[in-house]
C-alpha cells in the first residue's frame, strides 16, 4: 500500500457517510482538530468545517460529480444489505441537504425525476407535491434497473477489493470500535479511538429518525400479511409507496389509489385488498410486462 495514498468513503446519500470521514480524520495521529469532539453542524449533520486531512475524501456512487469516486483511492464502502434499501433511502430523505423540511424532500423527489415522467403531471415543476413525489417513487420502485444510484451502490457493496464497513456499525458502539480497529490495520492509520466520542457519535444516529424508524414499514406489512392489526397512519410517502408496490406485485391487477390520503391501520388495508372490485382491476402502468405480456402503458422510471 502507498503510504498516505488517499481514501475514499463511498456511500448512499445520507448514509454517514461524511461523519466516518471526519472520525478517521479526528482519531488520526496527525489530526488538526483534535479539541473538536462533536462531529455535528447545526442540521445535525456532518457538513462543518474543520482543517481537513486530505488524505479521507468522501463520495457517492456515481460519476460526473464533484464527489465522484477516485479511481486512484482506496474505497471503504458503508455496506447494508439489499432489503435494507428502504432505510437507506429514508436516511436520504431526511437528511440530504435541502430536505431538512417535508416540501424540501417532495420537491428534491420531483427534481431527480426524468423529464418524460414530469410531463405526465401538470404541475409547476418548480414546486413541491407530495402526491407527485410518492407517485414517482413508486415508479422507481416497480422497475429498480432504470436507477443508477441503487445499481451503483449495489456493485460498490459487492466489490470484496472495497473495505466493507457495515452500517449496523453505526448504533453499536462495540461493533463501531471494532469497524474502526479493523480499518486501522488494514490501512496502517494508526488510529487513535476515542470510545468517548464513538459514545455520543451512537447516540446520536441512534436518535435520528429513519434510524429509530429502520424496521417501521416492514413490520406493517408482516402485520398486513398476517391478518394482524397495528396502527399505520404515521408512514412517511417513502414507507408508503414501498408498502403499496409490494402488495400490488402480490395481489393480481390491484392498484392503490393516487394520493397520500393513506390508511390509519392494516385492518384498512386488508378491507381495501380483500373486497376490490374486479371492475377496477386492470393492467398496472408501473409494470413493463403483465402476465409475460408487454405492458404497453408502461411507465420508464429513469434515474440518472
Amino acid at each position: 500500500m502507498i503510504l498516505n495514498k488517499k481514501i475514499q468513503i463511498i456511500y448512499h446519500s445520507g448514509m454517514f457517510g461524511n461523519l466516518l470521514r471526519w472520525l478517521l480524520d479526528r482519531f488520526s495521529p496527525e489530526c488538526r482538530f483534535k479539541h473538536l469532539n462533536d462531529p455535528w453542524d447545526n442540521d445535525h449533520r456532518v457538513h462543518g468545517k474543520w482543517e481537513r486531512n486530505t488524505q479521507f475524501i468522501r463520495g457517492h456512487q456515481t460519476d460526473g460529480r464533484v464527489d465522484s469516486p477516485n479511481l486512484s483511492a482506496d474505497k471503504i464502502v458503508i455496506n447494508f444489505p439489499y432489503d435494507h434499501l428502504l432505510f437507506a433511502e429514508r436516511c436520504g430523505f431526511y437528511r440530504n441537504p435541502g430536505n431538512e423540511t417535508k416540501a424540501g424532500r417532495y420537491k428534491e423527489i420531483i427534481n431527480r425525476a426524468d423529464v418524460k415522467l414530469l410531463d405526465l403531471f401538470k404541475i409547476d415543476k418548480n414546486k413541491s407535491y407530495k402526491a407527485v413525489a410518492k407517485e414517482l417513487y413508486k415508479i422507481q420502485l416497480h422497475d429498480h434497473k432504470n436507477n443508477v444510484w441503487w445499481n451503483n451502490i449495489i456493485k460498490f457493496m459487492s466489490d470484496s477489493a472495497h473495505y466493507q464497513f457495515t452500517v449496523d456499525a453505526l448504533w453499536n458502539k462495540e461493533l463501531f470500535i471494532q469497524q474502526l480497529k479493523n480499518i486501522s490495520d488494514r490501512f496502517s492509520l494508526n488510529l487513535e479511538i476515542d470510545e468517548t466520542i464513538i459514545d455520543n457519535v451512537v447516540k446520536k444516529i441512534s436518535e435520528t429518525y429513519p434510524v429509530k424508524t429502520k424496521n417501521r414499514a416492514k413490520e406493517v406489512l408482516e402485520s398486513i400479511q398476517n391478518k394482524e392489526f397495528m396502527e399505520c397512519g404515521e408512514l412517511d410517502i417513502i414507507e408508503q409507496a414501498w408498502i403499496e408496490v409490494i402488495l400490488e406485485k402480490q395481489h393480481n391487477s390491484v392498484l392503490f389509489p393516487y394520493g397520500c390520503d393513506w390508511f390509519e391501520n392494516t385492518d384498512q388495508i386488508n378491507e381495501f385488498l380483500d373486497t376490490y372490485p374486479s371492475y377496477l382491476k386492470h393492467m398496472n402502468p408501473r409494470l413493463p410486462w403483465y402476465n409475460g405480456i408487454k405492458n404497453p402503458f408502461y411507465l420508464t422510471g429513469k434515474i440518472d
